[in-house]
């Protein structure tokens, strides 16, 4: 059985949808059994992808909560449960504007569930009000990309 491990890194990430912040400094923790120390340019693809996958996302429970259809209770359980599976973390130093195709949104941290071996399971961003915003129908392709970014970042098996 594999260690699970937290790996933390810091990186300057260029955010294209954000030019007031084009760098911020940002921690990356990603929990991945057996993972080791990802290189400083495989850290920066990943959290590039994650930005990418948030603005790709077409529904959040903060713009469109009556399209999820998702309780705040629900939603924090969810977010609890990926959280303290295989996930990545990305939290950035002051807040962040994105462009999502579901609206803007202001992100301090974007949170990326790792719980299946093919792609991402799941997507959430905490606000400038430290409030969890569930994410849902993002591409697919990048949530594919990124998955293996990750596994590829840490050399997971």
């Amino acid at each position: 059985m594999h260690e699970r491990r937290a790996i933390n890194i810091l990186l300057v990430l260029l955010v294209g949808s954000a030019p007031a912040l084009a760098q911020s400094t940002i921690t990356i923790p990603l929990h991945l059994h057996g993972a080791s120390e990802p290189a400083k340019a495989a850290a920066d693809a990943v959290g590039k992808l994650a930005a990418e996958l948030v603005e790709s996302s077409n529904f959040n429970s903060y713009t469109r909560p009556e399209v999820l259809k998702q309780s705040i209770p629900e939603i924090q359980d969810h977010y609890r449960r990926v959280a303290a599976g295989n996930s990545l973390v990305i939290t950035y130093a002051s807040p962040v504007k994105f462009r999502t195709v579901g609206g803007e949104l202001w992100v301090f941290e974007i949170v990326v569930g790792l719980g299946r071996p093919d792609q991402v399971d799941a997507l959430f961003t905490i606000d400038n009000a430290g409030r969890v915003v569930a994410h849902e129908k993002y591409s697919g392709a990048l949530a594919v990309r990124l998955r293996k970014a990750a596994d590829a970042a840490v050399g997971a098996r």
